[in-house]
């Protein structure tokens, strides 16, 4: 097994925490906790990006080991 592409998949599970923040501060909105719901979106805004600077990163370290095929089209 390859630790370091399972570590990168438990890295890149983006969608789940965008569901999550996304679930958590219209629930806020609903209850009309303005505030919490700002708290919230804050809160998981870096989470989310961290995520995907990472998937950015293993994709390109991918295609730097020769694993990712482009094709160029004239």
């Amino acid at each position: 097994m390859n630790l370091k592409y399972i570590a990168l998949q438990l890295c890149t599970c983006t969608w789940i925490e965008i569901m999550t923040c996304i679930g958590i501060a219209s629930y806020l909105v609903y209850l009309h906790n303005y505030g919490l719901a700002s708290i919230t979106l804050i809160v998981f805004a870096p989470l989310i990006g961290f995520h995907f600077a990472i998937s950015k990163l293993s994709k390109a370290e991918d295609c730097d080991m020769g694993k990712c095929h482009r094709t160029v089209s004239y």
